[in-house]
């Protein structure tokens, strides 16, 4: 938008809605890597709610290529499921136009004290559960159907062969998409409250399967300290 000066506020948020509309898959990805202007206010709680919800969402691969572009760049990711089989007895939050179903969110930074920026954090993701929320939690729903293999670390962690089952299982059957938002902090809570998201731990106390996400993540904690004291 070279003229953003000339529109107001709510003319440039319009205008960076019909260009998604308007464009071509990876065009669409391409303008979406590039909200929101740095002249425009810090986006809402539905507007980043709503690009959280912008299809068509990325494969993990996507998703790190187009945050590599924007290595600086704070805000918020949304985790989706493509297969309930995959996961089952896990209750997801349905998208409004795929058939997909939302299993968790991100932010970057994830601290006040932090300046880790989308691209650092997402990388977790594709690393050991020790390192990721989101790894440890579908870990321990998996682990056991998976005769996956635990060790401990100062923490529960899946033993690396295994970890790598893990990664590619994610590969498989999940979907992502991002927005950037400065301090995304601010309104975390609020969009946690909204989307529903059912394995995020902060916020979501009112989540009727909060209580079997940390009876499981217990149960994997019990199951990989059993394994290092056997060994």
């Amino acid at each position: 938008m070279r003229a953003v000066d000339h529109y107001s506020q709510t003319a440039c948020r319009a205008a960076v809605a019909v260009s998604l509309r308007a464009a071509p898959p990876r065009a669409a990805r391409r303008v979406a890597t590039r909200l929101p202007s740095r002249r425009m206010e810090p986006l809402g709680v539905q507007e980043v709610i709503a690009a959280l919800h912008r299809a068509p969402l990325l494969t993990i691969e996507e998703t790190r290529a187009a945050l590599a572009a924007e290595p600086d760049a704070h805000g918020f990711y949304s985790w989706w499921l493509i297969d309930p089989e995959a996961l089952p007895g896990v209750p997801t939050s349905p998208h409004p136009t795929e058939p997909v179903g939302l299993l968790y969110i991100g932010v970057a930074p994830g601290k006040v004290t932090s300046e880790r920026s989308l691209s650092e954090r997402f990388v977790d993701h594709t690393r050991e559960s020790g390192r990721s929320t989101l790894r440890y939690a579908l870990a321990s729903f998996l682990y056991d159907q998976a005769a996956w293999k635990l060790r401990w670390r100062g923490k529960p962690l899946v033993a690396k062969p295994d970890d790598r089952k893990l990664t590619t299982w994610m590969q498989n059957n999940l979907r992502v998409q991002w927005v950037g938002r400065p301090k995304p902090l601010e309104i975390e809570a609020a969009v946690v409250r909204v989307m529903l998201p059912p394995l995020n731990r902060d916020h979501n106390q009112a989540h009727p399967f909060y209580e079997t996400v940390g009876k499981s993540r217990q149960r994997f904690r019990e199951a990989a300290l059993a394994a290092h004291q056997r060994t």
